[in-house]
C-alpha cells in the first residue's frame, strides 16, 4: 500500500548530479568521461560502441540509404564491448542439460551439488528453517510443522509448480570468469510496495546475471508492531529472507546467487573491491568499516546507500519513462536490432495507445514488434542492458525521490525481453518461487478451512463452502477518492454477491461498526474472528500477508483501486485462475471486481495491457497463459 506523503508515486524532480544519470543508458560520474571519449571515436571512425540517439543523429545527417544502414550495423556490431581477453559470457545453452553434451549435463548436475552447500547466509534467527535439506516442498505444501492444516487441506493455497527445467535457465549475461553484483535500496512505502521493489530487482539481477545482495535487517513501514498476541515481545525488524523463500531460490537455481549485505561488505569490499568512482578510483571501505548493518536505523542506513551509490555504477531507469529491456543474447546483433526496432517504431510506425488492446492480446509468443506495442505504456524510450552496463561489476538501484528513482512498478511491466521464451520464463520464476513463506501461507490456509466450515455449518447445502472477500482500504490512504461509505460499497456487492453469503473483510479500518450497512445483508468476518485458529505463534506483522491469502481464495473478490495490497491479491487470484483454466482464462480474466472507482467496477472482467500507473493494480500479463513454453527455453545450441 503506498506509503501515505504528498507526493505522488510519478513526482520527483530530476536532479542535475552528475552522480546519476537518467538516460536509457544510465552512466556513473566517471563512465560520463568514457562516454564523451566513445563518442568522439564514434564521429572519427564509426567503431564505438554506439547509442542509439548518437546512431540516429549520424544517420538523419547523412541520410538513411541501405548501404550506410548495413555499414553502421557492423560497426556497432564488431565495436569493443569489453577490453580483450575479458569477454567471457556464459551462453545461455551452457545451462540446459536436456539435449546436451554429456559432459556439459555433469557440469550442470555439479553446479547444482555446489549450490546446495553453499547456503545463503541468512539471518540467525531464519538459519535452517527453509530450504532443500530443511522439508521445504516446492512443488506442493506442507504445513505439520506449523500447526496445520493437513496437507490436501493446505493445497487450496497452492498455485506455484515445480517444473525442472525452468531450473536449468541461465542469463545469457552471466558471466564466466567474475561474479558481478546488484544491490539496491527497498522501497520506503508499505509493505506491498516494498514486495514489488524486490521482486522487480530480483528479477532484473535474474536477468542481467548477478548475484543479489539483499539489504540489512530493518523495520519496515507498518511492520513494527513488538507485541505479539500472546503479549510477549515479537520480531519487529525483518529481511526479506523473512518473508520469502531466498535460501529456496538461491539453492534451487544454477543462474541466480544470493547473499546478504554482510557477507558482501565482508567478501568484497573489506577486501579492496570498492572503489570510489568520483574522487579519483580510490578503494574505499565502509563507513567506519562496518559490515553488519543489520538493525541499522533509517538514518545510518543512508551513509550505507550513500557508500553504495559512490563506489557502484548507480543505475535510475525511471519505469515511467522507459522500458528495461534485455537482448536475447549478448551478440551485439540483437542488442542493434532491439535499437532499430524503437527507432523505426517511434518515427515510422507509431505506437497503438493501450486502449487498442483492451479485449484483444497480443499472443504470449507474439513476434517481439507485436509485444513490444502492448507493453510501450507510453513510455519513450529503452533502457537496454547494454555493453556498458554489463562490464560494470556491480550496479546499485536507488530509491530517491530527488533523482525520480523508485522503481514502483510490478516486474512484468518493467522488464521486456527480446525472446518470449525468456518473458514467459521470468513471470514463472516469480510466481513459482517468490511466494510467501510456508508458515505465513499455512497460517492461512488455516483461516480458510475454518471459514469453509462455518459456510457449510451456516448451510448444509453449500458442500464446498464458497465464501466472498473484501479488501477495504482505509487508514491512512492517500487517495482519497476510494473513501467510499460501507453502503456505497454494499450497492456495488449486491451485483454479485447473494444475500446471506459469508463475506471475509481483510482491512484496515479499526472500528468495525463502520462495515454495518454490509453485516446487515451478509455474514461479515474479520481476521480477529480467527485468532484462534492463527494460533499465538503467528508474528502479527504477518497479519497483513495472511489476510491477502486469504481474501485470495473468496469466490468473488471486490478490492480497492490505487491499493498495491489489493493488486496483489488478485494477481494471486490470477494464478489459481490460470492453473484451474476458470472461464476467461485465456484472456487473463478473474473474478474480482473493485467497490471504488465505480467506472472501474469490472476492469477485471476483460484484458487489459500493462499501461500507467503501473501500481494501480496489477495486470494479466502476469499470469496469462504463461506456462505457454515450459520445455523451451529458447537456449542457443551448444557450441562446437
Amino acid at each position: 500500500m503506498p506509503k501515505p506523503t504528498n507526493r505522488s508515486p510519478k513526482a520527483g524532480v530530476k536532479s542535475p548530479s552528475a552522480a546519476v544519470a537518467s538516460s536509457a543508458t544510465p552512466l556513473s560520474r566517471s563512465s560520463n568521461a568514457s562516454q564523451i571519449f566513445l563518442a568522439a571515436v564514434f564521429v572519427s571512425s564509426l567503431f564505438s560502441l554506439g547509442l542509439n540517439i548518437y546512431l540516429s543523429t549520424k544517420l538523419a545527417l547523412i541520410g538513411e540509404t541501405n548501404n550506410l544502414q548495413n555499414n553502421m550495423k557492423q560497426a556497432f556490431i564488431q565495436s569493443p564491448r569489453h577490453k580483450p581477453g575479458d569477454h567471457q559470457i556464459l551462453t545461455a545453452a551452457e545451462a540446459h542439460a536436456g539435449g546436451l553434451p554429456d559432459d556439459f549435463a555433469s557440469k550442470l548436475k555439479a553446479a547444482f551439488a555446489a549450490k546446495a552447500k553453499k547456503k545463503l547466509d541468512l539471518p540467525s534467527d531464519q538459519q535452517g528453517k527453509r530450504g532443500l535439506d530443511t522439508g521445504h516442498d516446492l512443488a506442493g505444501l506442507k504445513c505439520d510443522a506449523y500447526g496445520g492444516p493437513s496437507t490436501d487441506v493446505a493445497q487450496e493455497m497452492v498455485y506455484w509448480e515445480d517444473i525442472p527445467s525452468d531450473a536449468s535457465f541461465v542469463s545469457p549475461f552471466k558471466r564466466k570468469d567474475k561474479t558481478q553484483y546488484l544491490t539496491f535500496e527497498p522501497d520506503d512505502g508499505g509493505w506491498n510496495n516494498i514486495r514489488m521493489n524486490m521482486e522487480t530487482v530480483l528479477a532484473l539481477a535474474f536477468a542481467m546475471g548477478r548475484t543479489l545482495v539483499l539489504p540489512p535487517e530493518k523495520e519496515f513501514y507498518l511492520l513494527s508492531k513488538t507485541k505479539a498476541e500472546h503479549g510477549g515481545e515479537q520480531k519487529k525488524t525483518f529481511s526479506f529472507s523473512h518473508f520469502f523463500h531466498m535460501e529456496s531460490i538461491h539453492n534451487e537455481h544454477v543462474g541466480i546467487d544470493i547473499i546478504t549485505m554482510t557477507h558482501y561488505l565482508e567478501s568484497v569490499a573489506m577486501k579492496g573491491g570498492m572503489v570510489d568512482r568520483y574522487h579519483g578510483g580510490k578503494v574505499r571501505f565502509p563507513p567506519n568499516n562496518r559490515t553488519n548493518w543489520d538493525g541499522a536505523t533509517e538514518k545510518e542506513l543512508k551513509y550505507l546507500y550513500a557508500y553504495l551509490r559512490e563506489t557502484s555504477h548507480t543505475v535510475v531507469w525511471t519505469p515511467e519513462e522507459c522500458l528495461a529491456a534485455f537482448p536475447k543474447s549478448h551478440k551485439k546483433d540483437d542488442e542493434w536490432q532491439l535499437h532499430q526496432m524503437v527507432k523505426n517504431m517511434l518515427e515510422e510506425d507509431g505506437v497503438p495507445h493501450w486502449e487498442k488492446y483492451v479485449g484483444h492480446p497480443t499472443p504470449v509468443d507474439g513476434d517481439t514488434l507485436s509485444r513490444l506495442k502492448e507493453n510501450w505504456a507510453q513510455r519513450k524510450k529503452l533502457c537496454i542492458y547494454n555493453g556498458i552496463v554489463q562490464q560494470q561489476s556491480s550496479v546499485h538501484f536507488p530509491t530517491d525521490e530527488k533523482l525520480n528513482a523508485r522503481l514502483l512498478v510490478h516486474f512484468y511491466a518493467f522488464l521486456f525481453f527480446q525472446d518470449w521464451r525468456h518473458d514467459l520464463w521470468m513471470k514463472r520464476f516469480i510466481r513459482d518461487h517468490v511466494r510467501y513463506i510456508d508458515e505465513i501461507q499455512c497460517a492461512a490456509a488455516r483461516v480458510v478451512e475454518a471459514l469453509r466450515k462455518r459456510v457449510r455449518e451456516r448451510n448444509a447445502e453449500s458442500h464446498k463452502g464458497y465464501f466472498h472477500t473484501f479488501h477495504v482500504r482505509r487508514g491512512d490512504f492517500q487517495y482519497k477518492a476510494t473513501r467510499v461509505e460501507a453502503d456505497v460499497m454494499y450497492r456495488m456487492a449486491k451485483k454479485n454477491l447473494p444475500e446471506g453469503s459469508t463475506v471475509y473483510i481483510a482491512t484496515d479500518e479499526r472500528n468495525l461498526t463502520f462495515f454495518q450497512p454490509l453485516m446487515n445483508h451478509y455474514d461479515v468476518v474479520f481476521l480477529d474472528d480467527f485468532i484462534g485458529v492463527l494460533g499465538k505463534q503467528v508474528n502479527t506483522n504477518y497479519y497483513g500477508m495472511i489476510d491477502q491469502l486469504v481474501a485470495s481464495r473468496g469466490k468473488v473478490f471486490f478490492g480497492c483501486w490505487f491499493s498495491t495490497f489489493t493488486a496483489y491479491i488478485n494477481r494471486l487470484r490470477g494464478y489459481h485462475a490460470d492453473n484451474h483454466q476458470e472461464p476467461g482464462y485465456k484472456n487473463g480474466i478473474v473474478n474480482s471486481y473493485y467497490y471504488a472507482m465505480e467506472d472501474r467496477y469490472d476492469h477485471m472482467q476483460q484484458f487489459y495491457p500493462v499501461k500507467q500507473a503501473f501500481y494501480a493494480r496489477e495486470f494479466p500479463a502476469a499470469w496469462r497463459l504463461i506456462d505457454t513454453s515450459v520445455g523451451d527455453l529458447g537456449l542457443d545450441p551448444p557450441k562446437q
